[in-house]
């Protein structure tokens, strides 16, 4: 809200809730996913939103105070959340499930912070190249889930489709590269990016 109002008022809040995330990561830069003792698991996704909050409202605050932090998650999620063909984790110590959901917000996150690493777009490529070798099917839509024996095929509108479609929006804009959209019997196309 301060962004679009410039109310002092409305600054105060949004920085306590960015300095109580970060004082809620790790050493080595993970968040849990939650405080209660069931919800001590470490996911893409939800790392994904911490970085991404941190970054808005400390650029939206004028403050670089939580740098470090965001650097410090940046780094640890580079380092655990990817395998080397470039298919996303859905935890940090596991492959398996491999959600749409993750590949779509890791594009989403890698390319909102190429400017801290350079290599974040190319890896934001494999992550997408992976998902259309593995997670698209031919009818023109992403799989829900890759397990480690079977691939739920389901078409979810908004965990799948929508934010794939932000993804591959953001990758197509963000990244001055091109980008193969997956092939589909209407459609074969080399998309340039700006």
């Amino acid at each position: 809200m301060y962004r679009h109002t410039s109310e002092k008022r409305l600054l105060g809040p949004a920085l306590r809730v960015d300095r109580y995330s970060s004082a809620k990561q790790h050493a080595d830069g993970s968040w849990d996913y939650g405080e209660g003792p069931s919800q001590r698991w470490i996911d893409n996704f939800h790392t994904d939103y911490n970085l991404c909050a941190l970054r808005s409202i400390g650029r939206y605050a004028g403050t670089t105070e939580l740098e470090s932090s965001i650097r410090r998650g940046l780094a640890f999620y580079r380092a655990h959340f990817f395998r080397e063909d470039g298919a996303p984790k859905y935890f940090h110590s596991r492959t398996y499930p491999v959600d749409i959901h993750c590949v779509a917000q890791s594009i989403i996150t890698l390319v909102a912070f190429k400017d801290l690493d350079p290599r974040n777009v190319e890896l934001a490529r494999l992550v997408f190249q992976w998902a259309t070798n593995h997670m698209w099917d031919e009818r023109g839509f992403f799989y829900y889930r890759v397990l480690r024996l079977f691939t739920i095929r389901t078409s979810y509108m908004r965990w799948a489709q929508a934010w794939m479609l932000l993804a591959m929006s953001t990758l197509l804009c963000e990244s001055d590269v091109p980008v193969r959209s997956p092939e589909t019997p209407d459609s074969a196309a080399l998309v340039e990016a700006r």
